[in-house]
């Protein structure tokens, strides 16, 4: 590949990855649909010489992983821990379904592994299916360990709308000081 098209595509790739749309801007190049478990994504691919290059900030979105560019290093640097989310209701028994419009206590309990970067913040968010989000609790991480687990205060809520509620798990990178979504769960009403 020549020189200038090096120049062009590492051009392209710094601003898809800044969240730009230069991406579409390359004349004469096809577009590659990019799907995600299923489901198409909005920014779509491309394809230079046999070469696919694939829009990495909606993918990292879509894998929920952490990333971040490394300006001094001109690298972006992903990172997918491995994080599992279990509900306990009040009497500390795991549970997915609840019946809509009645009370429910419960607490979430989250555990990482596999974490290779440093992170200040986890949060926990509850989505409800018109997409209504409340927060059911945030901690500070102060220890830097790639494992440890984590378990929210009880939280209640009354499940008032039919159909499914998204718990997610957020962690912030020091580096970034973004929040990223890493892992999500989702409540079922009955």
């Amino acid at each position: 590949m020549g020189k200038m098209k090096k120049k062009v595509l590492a051009a392209v790739c710094i601003t898809v990855i800044s969240g730009g749309t230069m991406l579409y801007a390359a004349p004469g190049k096809p577009d590659i649909a990019v799907y995600l478990n299923n489901v198409l994504q909005k920014q779509a691919g491309l394809s230079v010489d046999g070469e696919t290059y694939l829009p990495a900030q909606q993918l990292v979105g879509g894998l929920q992983a952490l990333m971040f560019w490394d300006e001094s290093a001109k690298a972006v640097r992903v990172y997918k821990p491995n994080v599992n989310i279990a509900l306990l209701d009040d009497q500390g028994k795991i549970f997915g379904k609840v019946r809509s419009g009645v009370s429910n206590k419960f607490s979430v309990l989250v555990q990482v592994d596999s974490l290779k970067t440093d992170i200040s913040d986890l949060k926990i968010i509850i989505s409800d299916p018109e997409g209504k989000t409340e927060n059911i609790d945030a901690a500070s991480v102060k220890d830097k360990k790639d494992s440890f687990w984590f378990k929210s205060a009880e939280f209640s809520s009354t499940f008032s709308a039919k159909g499914n509620y998204k718990i997610q798990v957020y962690l912030k990178d020091t580096t970034s000081k973004e929040w990223a979504v890493v892992s999500e769960i989702q409540i079922s009403t009955i």
